[in-house]
């Protein structure tokens, strides 16, 4: 899964963790989105765009989805 992250965001303090966990991250040191920054945690995964009140969120819902689609690419076999 490719995570897109914005350089001043606050998950970009997870840019390790998340590489540990065998996510593809690019940071960039600006997404456009300025005002969310500030705001809130948010991150693109596979372009989809996703938004959490704290990092630790949504480092999980990243995770979560990860998982969710490691399941169905494994269902895909049968």
């Amino acid at each position: 899964m490719i995570v897109e992250i914005c350089a001043s965001n606050e998950l970009a303090s997870y840019v390790d963790a998340l590489e540990s966990e065998g996510f593809e991250v690019v940071t960039y040191s600006c997404l456009d989105r300025c005002e969310s920054c500030i705001a809130e945690p948010y991150a693109y995964a596979d372009g989809k765009l996703l938004e959490t009140t704290d990092p630790e969120a949504l480092f999980a819902l990243l995770r979560a989805m990860k998982e969710e689609d490691v399941c169905l690419t494994s269902d895909d076999d049968w």
